[in-house]
């Protein structure tokens, strides 16, 4: 199954931010995901929108001055945020802050990131998913979420990275398969049996010249022995280059044509 097949994305949606993306993962059961999909859809299982605005002018207590600092606000599908949001806030911090953005070109200046979620992997879930292998695994998904739509939204607003970077969650159950949520397996029917898997792995990496360079973030929760945590780092490895040569480039050279397209007509002239 392609992994477009999972993933719809749309991006510049937001008409007063410098850039933004709407990331939906979706029922693979589904027939009508695709990247063009329209967000009146509702066979989403996650969808969020994240918004970036910047280089701004930051508040005297914001401003670092040989570097760009960062503003993350998350917001939950519903009700207000709580400790969940604001450790997911710290985890994609750690990754943007010291690895990806180009900090020196933006001295003195603020980055905001919002990101809302419009439906989480926890919200319409049976009471069933108040376990914590239910808690673990919603938890990794909204934040793999998060990741890869932060990385649309930050490509569509101009900000200057490193390199490009990815995440995926990898799931082990009591056989030892590796199972990964949006590649050939019903998300709805993982939630529903979640007791059936020993651990969950989060996996993001850096990407450089259409390969995986350097690990920047592995979570993990469950039990797991270090034979299959190696495992799940090498096809972690694997499904992450795929997903950026499917996806991100397709995206990027995307952009560079609609954001070139006035050269285009200047040499059709």
């Amino acid at each position: 199954m392609s992994l477009l097949s999972s993933i719809g994305l749309r991006t510049s949606i937001i008409d007063n931010a410098d850039g933004s993306a709407e990331l939906s993962i979706y029922n693979n059961n589904s027939n009508e995901a695709s990247s063009s999909s329209s967000s009146s859809d509702d066979n989403s299982i996650i969808k969020l929108i994240t918004s970036i605005n910047g280089p701004i002018e930051p508040k005297q207590r914001q401003e670092l001055p040989n570097r760009a600092s960062l503003e993350i606000n998350i917001y939950p599908s519903i009700g207000l945020s709580t400790t969940k949001e604001k450790l997911l806030e710290n985890k994609l911090r750690s990754i943007l802050q010291n690895n990806i953005i180009i900090n020196y070109k933006y001295p003195r200046q603020l980055i905001q990131i919002s990101i809302q979620f419009l439906i989480s992997s926890g919200s319409g879930s049976s009471s069933s998913s108040s376990s914590n292998y239910g808690s673990m695994m919603m938890n990794l998904l909204d934040l793999n979420a998060l990741i890869n739509c932060c990385y649309f939204a930050l490509i569509d607003a101009n900000i200057a990275m490193n390199y490009s970077f990815a995440s995926i969650v990898i799931i082990i159950d009591h056989q030892g398969n590796l199972l990964i949520p949006i590649d050939g397996n019903d998300l709805h029917q993982q939630q529903q049996q979640e007791e059936d898997y020993e651990s969950i792995h989060l996996c993001c990496y850096s990407i450089i010249a259409k390969k995986v360079d350097k690990l920047l973030l592995l979570e993990s929760q469950g039990d797991f022995n270090e034979s299959q945590l190696f495992n799940v780092l090498e096809k972690s490895i694997y499904k992450v280059e795929k997903f950026h040569n499917e996806i991100h480039r397709q995206f990027i050279n995307d952009k560079i044509k609609n954001d070139y397209i006035w050269k285009q007509e200047r040499e059709d002239e």
